[in-house]
């Protein structure tokens, strides 16, 4: 199979588009057009634009990254606790150190709501 290229692809673009994509040859593909062209049509994922497009969604993405990362920080930081206080006093363990965990429920059902509602709406958008 050769290494030639023989198929023409003629697109209808005005000035200003014309203009755009010449600028963005230039700084990437050393002003060929079609090498831009090609790269940029090859290597586009629709997932990625979409969610670039979605700012909604990506917002909502980064709030829920963030809040389970608290949380695992958080759960790390009484744990530890836990931890240190059982080296020095083996049988101490006390409901009341494991308070904490049980007030973790909302932020866990605050989370699942938004992981949901993200799901959902990335399912719909398909």
């Amino acid at each position: 199979m050769s290494d030639n290229k023989t198929i023409t692809i003629k697109v209808r673009v005005d000035s200003q588009t014309l203009a755009a994509i010449q600028s963005r040859a230039d700084i990437y593909t050393k002003g060929n057009l079609s090498a831009f062209i090609r790269c940029a049509s090859l290597s586009y994922n629709e997932a990625q634009a979409a969610l670039r497009d979605n700012p909604q969604l990506s917002a909502l993405l980064n709030t829920a990254i963030k809040q389970i990362g608290r949380l695992g920080t958080n759960t790390n930081q009484i744990v530890k606790h836990i931890n240190e206080q059982q080296k020095l006093f083996p049988y101490s363990l006390r409901s009341s150190d494991l308070l904490p965990f049980s007030q973790y429920s909302e932020d866990i059902e605050k989370i699942k709501q938004m992981l949901a509602y993200l799901y959902n709406m990335i399912n719909s958008e398909k």
